[in-house]
């Protein structure tokens, strides 16, 4: 077994752990509070993670860059589950209406429009009906993509890569003949 999951050869020539690390960190800023100057904290955090999972790392059961993949993949979800409890347990900070109008102009800043969540709600709606129309594999499929990918999806429910992405296929024309995205 190698002592590290470092060095292993990307397609750039780099170091797969490396990149995908930074790959992954990238994704997240932007997303569920996370922020550009928590980049170089999330990367580092993804590697330190990845060096603690490294010693269950298995060469008869996968690649190194699966298990990286792999590794990566749920410590993202763990950043995105204790990002998700630290934002539901703070207080939403609210500021009385009077402080928002501006003396000069009785408007409010954009900043304060909320959106109209129909739309939202329309689509979850939508998703969920279509969803309902597909075989119950289908569904567990979508369901498991929601927190992995093809590699792990495949792993957790036991099947190849190719049933899951001829499953993907079939959600992708589900979606297409309900409207969404194109042929």
């Amino acid at each position: 077994m190698p002592s590290s999951p470092f060095g292993h050869p990307h397609t750039q020539g780099a170091c797969y752990a490396t990149w995908y690390s930074q790959k992954k960190a990238r994704v997240l800023v932007g997303h569920f509070g996370f922020t550009t100057s928590d980049l170089e904290d999330l990367q580092q955090q993804l590697l330190l993670a990845l060096l603690e999972r490294w010693p269950k790392f298995n060469p008869a059961e996968s690649s190194p860059q699966e298990f990286v993949s792999w590794a990566i993949g749920r410590i993202v979800a763990d950043l995105i589950r204790d990002q998700q409890r630290r934002q539901a347990a703070e207080p939403t900070q609210y500021q009385p209406i009077d402080e928002l109008l501006n003396d000069e102009e009785a408007s409010l800043p954009a900043a304060c429009i909320e959106a109209d969540p129909v739309p939202a709600i329309d689509l979850a709606l939508d998703i969920e009906v279509v969803l309902s129309r597909l075989p119950p594999a289908v569904q567990e499929t979508a369901l498991e993509l929601r927190t992995g990918n093809i590699s792990e999806v495949a792993r957790r429910l036991g099947l190849s890569r190719r049933t899951i992405r001829d499953r993907v296929g079939q959600l992708r024309e589900a979606f297409v003949r309900a409207g969404y995205g194109d042929a």
